[in-house]
Formats: structure tokens, C-alpha cells, sequence
């Protein structure tokens, strides 16, 4: 089993303070295989640091940060395991080639509706889902492009994060609600990320502009005149992101600690603010409009 962690990305198996943590990395690894890239590319980023830290045991200090990371995992549910490890995926390769659907990804909304109910069991992405609900869905224009695009387009320009963070939970609600943007040709959501990611003043590069417009889904209906107001709308989007992320943060600092499910393994700021009666009036609205959604029920007897 410990083959599994024999590499030269992974710590030394000597310093591993407990044999049980390899196997249950193994097992993890097992469940969720798609967490390795991201697990590799994490322990290196920790060893640079350590190493340029001066830290005395690097490879020991490795383990625990091993250890830790595990517990999250291992305290979430096995479906929000799999799609965090395509959240967490690293951004330039996310980014510069668009993954093509796999025929289960492709399938009808019908699976992309049971994918949500099932992450939404957990109170920590029932609370996601809620601020995207009250702070980004209402800032995105009406228009030609669909909800789901923007939703992908957010969730695919997010920074990858280390830990499970509110902006992790809230761009795992993104990925899961955006299968219209993954059904797209990979020529087609890259050309979106472009002209999502612009500035105003790389509009003045027309050619480049007018190209990336061209490649864009037809019934977008988006041409070089048009892209100046998608790249505001675009700005807007992340400012509501930004907003529903610091939304997520308040609320999980309000809740009472729990030792299973996603809010107890949470990772919030130091000092981080605590959600004010506005913020909490905010949600159970939403729970009372959701009551279906068993983390909603789970969430709201934690405040």
C-alpha cells in the first residue's frame, strides 16, 4: 500500500510519525484519485517553504501538515472529496486546456441537479450555496449568456486553495451549478476565460478581441462592439464573488463548532468577522426556501 506514497513529491516514508497515516492516505487516494496531482503540487509548494524557512525537520513537519489535511478530507463527504480535488486542480492547467466533458460530465441536468442535493446534505455547502444565492446570482446580468457559463467561468478563474476555505466551498456550489459551461468545447470556454480575465485596456488589441469573439458559443451572441460591456459584467461577477465568499466566512464564524461535516473542517481566518442579524435573517430566508435541502436543516441548528 505504501507504493502509494512513494515518490519523490510525497515526504519521506521514514519520517511518517504513524504507518496507520499512510494507509489511510492510500485509501484516500484510492476513493478520490484525482486529489494526487493536487496533493503532490501542495506537499512540494510546503517543502520550498519549509526549506527556505530554515525549519529544522522538513520532512517530519510535512507529515503533519499530511496529517492535517487528511482530517478534512476524511470528515467530508465522498462526493464533495472528488469535487474538490477538480476545484483545487492548479489554476494554469485548469485554465490553458479546458478538459473536455466526459460522457458521465455530459449527461442531462437531471444529474447535474442530484450532484447539488447531494453536496448540499452538508451544512458547510448548504451555507455556500446560500451566499450565492443572496450576493452573486442577483449581480449577474439577464442576457444571452447563461448562468451556468458565468458561474464556470468564475469557478475556472478562482486561485486554487490549500485548505477547504469559504471560497473553496463557495467555488465547489460553482462547479456543480455550471454544467452547461462544461458541456462547451474546450476552443470555446478557453476563449471565454480570455475575454473573461481581460482588462478594459486589452480591448484596444481589436484583432485579438474580434477573434476571441468569434470562438465564442454563437447564441452569446457577443462581438467586438459587446465586449466591453462583458468584461465590466465580468468585474462586477467578481466583486459579487468576492462578496458571497466574505458572506460564507461571517456565517461559519457564527456557527457553533461540530465535529463532522465540512464546517468542522472549515478553515477560516484569524479574527474573521461574525456574521451580523442581517446576515442571519439573510439565510434562514433562504433555508425557508430551500427546506428540502437536509444541510440547510443541519446548518440552521448550529446558529
Amino acid at each position: 500500500m505504501t507504493r502509494t506514497l512513494q515518490s519523490p513529491h510525497f515526504p519521506d516514508l521514514s519520517a511518517c510519525p504513524d504507518a496507520a497515516l499512510v494507509q489511510r492516505w492510500t485509501a484516500m487516494l484510492g476513493k478520490a484519485p484525482r486529489l494526487r496531482p493536487w496533493l503532490e503540487e501542495m506537499v512540494q509548494r510546503r517543502r520550498a517553504l519549509l526549506q527556505e524557512s530554515g525549519h529544522g525537520s522538513v520532512e517530519e513537519a510535512l507529515w503533519l501538515d499530511l496529517s492535517r489535511w487528511l482530517q478534512q478530507f476524511e470528515a467530508l463527504p465522498r462526493f464533495a472529496v472528488t469535487a474538490i480535488a477538480v476545484t483545487m486542480e492548479p489554476e494554469p492547467e485548469r485554465k490553458a486546456e479546458p478538459r473536455q466533458p466526459t460522457a458521465a460530465q455530459a449527461e442531462s441536468p437531471e444529474r447535474a441537479a442530484t450532484e447539488l442535493e447531494s453536496l448540499l446534505c452538508d451544512p458547510a455547502f448548504a451555507l455556500a450555496f446560500h451566499c450565492v444565492e443572496a450576493r452573486l446570482r442577483p449581480a449577474l446580468p439577464r442576457g444571452l449568456i447563461p448562468e451556468a457559463a458565468w458561474f464556470g467561468m468564475l469557478h475556472a478563474s478562482a486561485a486554487p486553495q490549500p485548505l477547504l476555505t469559504p471560497e473553496v466551498a463557495v467555488g465547489l456550489v460553482l462547479r456543480v451549478s455550471s454544467g452547461e459551461w462544461e458541456r462547451l468545447p474546450p476552443a470555446q470556454r478557453k476563449a471565454a476565460l480570455r475575454l473573461f480575465d481581460a482588462a478594459p485596456s486589452d480591448l484596444r488589441a481589436a484583432e485579438v478581441v474580434h477573434d476571441l469573439c468569434a470562438r465564442l458559443p454563437a447564441a452569446w451572441d457577443l462581438s467586438a462592439t459587446s465586449a466591453a460591456g462583458f468584461v465590466s459584467a465580468a468585474a462586477r461577477a467578481r466583486a459579487a464573488l468576492a462578496d458571497a465568499c466574505g458572506l460564507c466566512a461571517r456565517l461559519a464564524a457564527a456557527a457553533r463548532p461540530t465535529r463532522r461535516g465540512g464546517l468542522s473542517v472549515l478553515h477560516l481566518s484569524p479574527g474573521a468577522p461574525v456574521a451580523s442579524a442581517g446576515d442571519l435573517a439573510g439565510l434562514a430566508e433562504t433555508a425557508r426556501k430551500f427546506a428540502q435541502m437536509a444541510g440547510f436543516r443541519r446548518l440552521l441548528s448550529l446558529l
